[in-house]
């Protein structure tokens, strides 16, 4: 009896842990976060720019 519980108690104890291993082994896809996208200036070119090296 005994062991069946045991047996029973593992079983659900795995079980609850399939959703956190999907994560941690990459296999749940997660969509990007619209709001947290980083908007960044444009480059600027330097005034010399268009001076060669000698």
């Amino acid at each position: 009896m005994i062991r069946i519980v045991s047996l029973c108690l593992i079983f659900v104890l795995g079980l609850s842990g399939c959703g956190l291993n999907k994560e941690s082994l990459g296999l749940k896809r997660t969509s990007p976060d619209a709001t947290a996208v980083e908007v960044r200036q444009p480059l600027d070119l330097p005034p010399d720019f268009d001076k060669l090296p000698d």
